[in-house]
């Protein structure tokens, strides 16, 4: 049966100095590779302050008070306040000034007697603080939720079992010196102290390593998901989006419609105004439609001058949305550049019509908008003329 209080203090010591060397080493290849990421940095600041905090403790066994005392033990508030400003960086939040709070109440503190002699002071104060930062790193864990679906529980269940060791530490540990002359622990409970801290920094700094690269991937996911001119969704988030969209209008028996636009005669506006023009036409036509469309609706750029959407609508709301669609861009004109869009317009009329039928059934009422004048819209399979018939039509 292992017996933890039976582990020698002084290898418990040496073996905290090497995993924190070593990791200190893993960590700042780590943020050099990842391009000096912000959160990488912060941790690799806070690893090399344990590691000279523990350093210092060290020197208890040659009799030293003051940096064991005053600068290890602000060390460990300032690895803390590191930590928190890595997780601020994770969330992509300013820093600010809160990573001094726990260093400079130390400093603080350790300017009276009364505290700076008495251990057990010391050891309530070491734990409310690090109970505090912790309780803060679980509160900026907790909002990165949505985007952390593989790492957020063990993150979180880490820093739980960090928080729950040190509030049971205050009712736990007496405080009592180590009678043994020389001795490198503060006290007899100086040997869960080491251990857990060596299990937390392995455990937090890999932690860390793995919501980095998640959000690294996540990012490069929803890259690969956007067109990059315009902002919008590109054809493969359409399919993702619309199999999604598709599958709960069958489960909650609701309409189901696909629209496709075209914008007209886009090569001319290219050949005419330049394509930096004909970009900014692009992302204008966008900006109107992702205004218009429902939130639940889908909408990518296909490629070139082709664009897509789906919508939880049924056909009389879809074609009015889409009337609303055509006369808004027909009124934009952005840097005073006309231009105007053909729309065609399918609905689902029976369960079983699936996402790709109706894009084709759609792609023809394109087709009959743009044969029959453009600035139009077209629904399948009526491939009725435009609810406004006097609209202007661009030759």
């Amino acid at each position: 049966m292992l017996r933890i209080m039976a582990l020698d203090i002084y290898s418990l010591f040496i073996c905290e100095l090497y995993i924190l060397g070593f990791l200190n080493i893993i960590l700042v290849f780590a943020w050099l590779g990842a391009r000096r990421d912000r959160t990488l940095g912060f941790t690799c600041i806070a690893l090399t302050s344990i590691l000279l905090a523990v350093f210092f403790s060290s020197l208890r066994s040659a009799g030293l008070q003051f940096l064991p005392i005053a600068v290890g033990n602000g060390l460990i508030m300032l690895a803390y306040g590191m930590l928190l400003s890595a997780f601020r960086a994770f969330r992509e939040k300013k820093t600010g000034y809160t990573w001094l709070a726990g260093l400079l109440l130390w400093a603080l503190l350790c300017c009276f007697p009364g505290f700076y002699y008495s251990m057990p002071k010391r050891v309530v104060v070491v734990c409310l603080v690090c109970v505090l930062y912790t309780g803060a790193l679980i509160r900026l864990l907790w909002g990165a939720r949505d985007s952390l679906k593989m790492t957020f529980w063990p993150a979180q269940l880490l820093l739980w079992i960090h928080l729950l060791f040190h509030l049971a530490r205050i009712f736990l540990d007496d405080a009592s010196p180590n009678p043994v002359r020389g001795a490198i622990g503060g006290s007899h409970f100086s040997n869960y102290v080491i251990l857990e801290s060596i299990l937390f920094v392995i455990g937090l700094m890999f932690t860390l390593l793995a919501m980095v690269n998640e959000r690294a991937q996540n990012k490069l996911m929803q890259a690969s998901l956007l067109d990059p001119l315009t902002g919008v969704g590109n054809r493969r988030a359409l399919l993702e989006q619309a199999e999604r969209l598709s599958a709960r209008c069958v489960r909650r028996q609701q309409p189901f419609t696909a629209v496709l636009f075209d914008l007209d005669h886009f090569k001319s506006i290219n050949d005419r105004y330049g394509h930096q023009q004909g970009d900014r036409v692009l992302i204008d036509f966008c900006e109107v439609v992702s205004q218009l469309l429902p939130k639940d609706a889908c909408f990518a750029r296909l490629g070139g001058e082709e664009f897509a959407a789906v919508l939880a609508l049924d056909e009389r709301r879809s074609l009015a949305l889409c009337e609303q669609i055509r006369t808004h861009t027909q009124q934009s004109q952005p840097d005073a550049i006309s231009y105007s869009v053909s729309i065609g317009v399918a609905t689902r009329t029976r369960q079983e019509q699936g996402y790709a039928l109706l894009m084709a059934q759609a792609d023809e009422a394109l087709y009959q908008a743009k044969t029959s004048g453009r600035n139009r819209t077209e629904y399948y399979p009526s491939l009725m003329m435009p609810l406004n018939p006097l609209s202007a039509a661009q030759p």
